[in-house]
């Protein structure tokens, strides 16, 4: 069943023709509403409506027989009010930059015109940057690509309210698509990658470590840019893995020898032997504890690629075309599971936790079973509640927790920032002696119910769960607490958990479905050192 998003717009042009979102958003059920011209002001003085809200402003709009004073009065009084706005509302807010086509005689009025129009925007950016739902839409740099000639229309302007051509529609539509992707749909978690002609070119087992084109002339600057370009990737956290038929000692030798921006320490899975790619993805996927479909694929072959496709189709596949500097530098800012509007911290140290993982298993492996391995790891709790500075990260957790979660209720920014206003959403972050785990839990008490109780699967197996649950218990006070558990194809584990942790079952339906209500709590566990924090 798709989500249902509801989108209402509002702008100093016609928006009918930047609506046509439907296609370009799949996986979702929309209804969209449009305020009559000039309403923008009148509608951020009113109650919100809907869950997204896109807001456009043209140049024309602020610039209209106005001074550079009041230009940036204007855009201040409307940069103000988008802040109140973002501020009292859940919703998506998705606004534009203003394009920049100074038309002066003058030089230095086409400058001014260029600083002005920077001015105004930052604006824009400064709301963006205090409101967490708050988006930003770059149309003056869609105009840029495109060029004005071929992205405005003075005619449209003047006579239609609509100062945009039908390529510019159409790129400015997709912006809005992305911008609403990125808020509402789960990142991709993994980039796996070839070596040869991927990482560098030429074939390392013909050419040798000195021979492969990694340097700073073309074309190994092409290659030397994928790499820099993989490692920003890295650090906004997403997972490197390199999957490659070839030699293990070839490629290590490559990395030892050969000054790269990447170092074979950035991957975080390493499968590197001459089994099908198919079968090395899904030992990655595996080593990683992550579904193949959070996995893009990247190969120059298309005799590799066809083969992942065709035994892994929920693999997203792409093909390297070092030879196409152009398409192969522009690939993974293409991708549209690639991009996000922020990162979170657990993001940042994504790669950092997963090393930090391993040392994790080698203690687990040397120690004198499971009791003295979990003694020995000194594990700390710390636990929030209705946090807004979380509600991008526990949005992320509903969306890909499915082994250790109660409901499996998949929820947006929007839809967490809503439980915060009017229930209790509590954030849990698990520390240990090896590192911080971040972020790993989330549990919802709405309406006396627990709505919502997940952890992710990098925490299970430390005892934890029963902590969390007494903390909730205890802060919550209801003795009349009510719960679920919602059987998934994936959560199982779970089916029993409110039945060992002092629930009383009251109804289970044909298809697994239970309903419970408190009796005597949680039993006695591990005694884990709980912090709360503001």
């Amino acid at each position: 069943m798709k989500r249902e998003i509801s989108i209402h717009f509002a702008g100093d042009v016609l928006t009918r023709p930047l609506a046509k979102l439907h296609g370009l958003l799949p996986d979702f059920a929309l209804t969209i509403a449009h305020r009559d011209i000039d309403q923008v002001h009148q509608l951020l003085a009113g109650p919100a409506e809907g869950d997204v809200v896109i807001l456009h402003m043209g140049m024309d709009n602020i610039l209209e027989e106005a001074s550079a004073a009041e230009a940036e009065a204007r855009m201040e009084a409307y940069g103000a009010a988008l802040r109140e706005f973002a501020a009292r509302t859940a919703a998506l807010v998705i606004v534009n930059t203003l394009e920049t086509v100074p038309d002066a005689v003058l030089g230095m009025d086409r400058l001014d015109g260029l600083a002005l129009a920077a001015r105004l925007n930052e604006r824009l950016f400064a709301a963006a940057r205090e409101r967490p739902n708050v988006s930003v839409v770059d149309i003056g740099g869609i105009i840029a690509r495109l060029g004005a000639e071929r992205g405005l229309s003075l005619q449209n302007r003047l006579v239609m309210r609509m100062p945009y051509t039908k390529p510019a529609i159409e790129a400015v539509t997709a912006a809005y698509a992305q911008a609403i992707r990125e808020r509402y749909l789960p990142r991709k978690k993994v980039v796996a990658v070839d070596a040869d002609n991927t990482l560098w070119g030429g074939v390392v087992g013909e050419d040798g470590a000195d021979g492969v084109a990694v340097d700073r002339q073309y074309p190994g600057s092409v290659f030397r840019r994928f790499q820099t370009q993989l490692l920003e990737l890295r650090r906004s956290g997403l997972l490197l893995a390199l999957v490659t038929r070839n030699n293990p000692v070839d490629i290590e030798e490559v990395f030892a020898l050969r000054q790269m921006p990447l170092a074979l320490s950035d991957f975080s899975s390493v499968r590197v032997n001459w089994a099908p790619k198919s079968e090395n993805l899904i030992a990655v996927a595996e080593e990683l504890n992550l579904g193949l479909e959070s996995i893009v694929f990247i190969d120059d072959n298309p005799f590799e690629l066809e083969e992942v496709r065709a035994a892994l189709p929920m693999v997203e596949t792409w093909r390297f075309e070092a030879g196409k500097a152009d398409a192969a530098l522009g690939l993974l800012g293409s991708i549209p599971g690639l991009k996000a509007w922020s990162s979170t911290a657990e993001d940042l140290a994504k790669a950092d936790q997963y090393a930090q993982e391993r040392e994790r298993s080698e203690a687990k492996a040397a120690a004198g079973g499971l009791d003295a391995y979990l003694d020995s790891l000194d594990i700390r709790l710390q636990i929030g509640r209705n946090r807004a500075a979380q509600v991008k990260r526990l949005a992320q957790l509903t969306n890909k927790t499915n082994q250790f979660n109660l409901t499996t209720r998949r929820y947006s920014e929007a839809d967490i920032a809503r439980f915060m206003h009017g229930a209790d959403v509590f954030d849990i972050r698990l520390t240990d002696r090896f590192g911080d785990m971040g972020v790993i839990g989330v549990v919802i008490v709405a309406d006396g119910e627990i709505d919502t109780f997940l952890m992710s699967c990098r925490a299970l197996g430390r005892g934890v769960e029963g902590q969390i649950l007494r903390h909730v218990i205890d802060r919550i006070g209801a003795p009349a607490l009510r719960a679920r558990y919602l059987p998934t194809r994936r959560n199982s584990l779970t089916e029993t958990f409110f039945d060992d942790n002092g629930f009383d079952l009251l109804d289970m339906n044909r298809e697994g479905a239970k309903s419970y209500r408190l009796a005597g709590g949680p039993p006695p566990g591990r005694d884990i050192p709980v912090e709360e924090v503001d």
